[in-house]
């Protein structure tokens, strides 16, 4: 978590309560969602816990816009943004590294010491939260009288790129600037190592900056007489990349600027306009809502409530309702997020407990059931059981067994490379198992008996579990006749028909695997694993081995 530093009486002005106690005001934070750290008397700061995913109220502009909204006070502003007409230009250069970017103009400012420390200060706490300390967003704002457009966002040698950072008073180069400058320095782990970094470069032929390390002295420093700014906001997740800019236009918004839209070309041909606004539309079922959260809330009624928590929202017929999300509102995803806030705004210690009419006894689901059984029966043929991790790579579950790869979900981006996508078989992560295990004594016989994720374009979340079980053994004597009387004495202690037929995989030694049939279904393979996948994997020893669907 977040905090929000805020002064007890700038609080008490913005919601015309002059007489509210600490006391009072904690009570109308924790009903809608928040709570007071801590409180200095002696400064009059309160500092309040932003959860991580309400991120545009780390900035006073949008916590007060939230808390007015919650209260009645003023509803929340729509937003939008007119046209400007200038361009920025995305190289082919910068796409080689995965990244984009979406830009803005606020005119207009009326910037004090106060509020550009608050600038500053929104750009930090999002840098090291939603942007994960600069790894898949950053944020720059700049004086926008300073630079001629059309900007161009491209990626360069280092040895190439030269400017003055800011707060540095002579000019380095891309190099010099991760070794000598402190901000460099911090960040350097970012981009070191790669051949290109990424730089803003105005018509003029000036760097605006190097995200996502540092800004220009020259073009990016904000000081009180500056009027009009230039704001951008780069990284590989374009989704994160437009809300990201949504929350910091807002907040300059809301501090006196005109939002400005420009025009994004992309070299594959593809223009955007940002910042858009888009506002999300949902329908929503006030039935619905009513039955989750044990409420009587009418359809008229959900108006206001939804108006509280900054929605816009209309009835369209006697059940539903229209709702459209702000666009500063990223963590919207689903129908039960608007059902969440609509409890807040109803209050959850309005909501009458109620005694169920029903009597269950808890048990195990049937799933569970067959997952314990098996782990037991696999326990008793003398297997180690181990539990792998959920996440993998496209190399480590298909390209090492000479695989292309289908039907699993993919992370997009992935800070780590390692683990890019979530696997939908079991035996790559026994692999590494075997891999991390050969420096203890053989046989090694291991198994695992859980669930993995198939991408399913049908089913609303994509995507579904199935149980697996999955056993490898390695051992210099081993053979597909070992293997499969494991997979035997499991089918019959489970009253199964077991019927294998001769296949070949890519995977397997040609001749030396089958598929597996179960009860008449094809559910899994068999076989002994080929040298060339063992070599893959960084492993020496022969191994067999089977995966099931159960």
């Amino acid at each position: 978590m977040a905090n929000l530093e805020i002064s007890f009486e700038t609080i008490k002005k913005e919601i015309k309560k002059n007489d509210i106690t600490l006391e009072q005001l904690s009570d109308i934070l924790f009903d809608f969602g928040l709570e007071i750290d801590s409180y200095d008397k002696d400064t009059d700061e309160v500092k309040i816990e932003i959860t991580a995913e309400r991120i545009d109220l780390l900035s006073v502009q949008g916590f007060l816009r939230s808390l007015k909204a919650y209260l009645s006070i003023q509803d929340c502003p729509i937003y939008c943004a007119k046209d400007s007409g200038s361009e920025v230009n995305v190289d082919a250069s910068a796409r080689e590294y995965g990244n984009y970017t979406v830009c803005a103009i606020v005119k207009n400012l009326n910037l004090t010491d106060e509020k550009i420390k608050e600038i500053i200060n929104i750009q930090e706490k999002l840098h090291l939260t939603y942007c994960r300390k600069r790894k898949s967003a950053a944020i720059g704002v700049y004086p926008l009288e300073k630079i001629k457009f059309p900007i161009t966002f491209l990626a360069e040698e280092p040895k190439k790129i030269k400017f003055i950072p800011l707060g540095e008073t002579k000019e380095l180069t891309g190099e010099q600037i991760l070794i000598e400058h402190e901000t460099g320095k911090e960040y350097a782990y970012l981009i070191s190592g790669k051949k290109k970094y990424l730089i803003f470069m105005d018509s003029n032929d000036q760097v605006l900056s190097m995200p996502p390390i540092i800004n220009s002295e020259s073009t990016g420093r904000i000081t009180e007489n500056t009027k009009d700014v230039f704001i951008e906001c780069t990284g590989q997740n374009l989704i994160k990349l437009k809300y990201l800019l949504s929350i910091i236009t807002t907040v300059f918004k809301d501090l006196g600027g005109e939002v400005y839209s420009l025009n994004i070309n992309y070299p594959d041909g593809t223009k955007m306009i940002a910042p858009d606004f888009i506002y999300d539309k949902k329908t929503i079922s006030i039935k619905d809502a009513n039955k989750i959260l044990g409420t009587e809330i009418t359809t008229e009624g959900s108006i206001d409530l939804l108006k509280k928590m900054s929605y816009q929202a209309k009835v369209i017929d006697k059940d539903k309702v229209e709702v459209l999300v702000p666009p500063f509102r990223s963590d919207v995803l689903h129908d039960y997020d608007v059902f969440d806030d609509l409890a807040r705004a109803y209050g959850f210690s309005n909501i009458k407990l109620k005694t169920p009419h029903i009597c269950t006894i808890g048990g195990l689901d049937e799933t569970t059931e067959k997952q314990d059984n098996i782990i037991k029966l696999m326990v008793g043929m003398r297997l180690c059981e181990v539990m792998p991790l959920t996440l993998s790579s496209n190399k480590q579950s298909f390209e090492n067994f000479n695989l292309s790869g289908n039907n699993y979900i993919d992370l997009g981006f992935s800070a780590d490379f390692s683990l890019n996508i979530v696997s939908n078989w079991l035996i790559p992560k026994l692999f590494v198992v075997l891999s991390n295990n050969q420096h203890r004594s053989y046989p090694q016989q291991i198994f695992a008996c859980d669930e993995v994720v198939i991408f399913d374009r049908a089913l609303e979340t994509r995507s579904k579990n199935v149980l697996h079980t999955a056993c490898l053994i390695a051992n210099t004597t081993v053979t597909f006749t070992e293997v499969s009387s494991i997979l035997l004495t499991l089918c019959n202690s489970l009253g199964k028909e077991l019927k294998l037929e001769k296949d070949n995989f890519p995977y397997y030694i040609k001749g030396r695997s089958a598929k597996v049939i179960i009860d008449g279904k094809n559910v899994g393979t068999i076989g002994e694993f080929n040298p060339d996948v063992l070599t893959k994997n960084n492993y020496s020893m022969p191994v067999a081995g089977f995966e099931i669907e159960i």
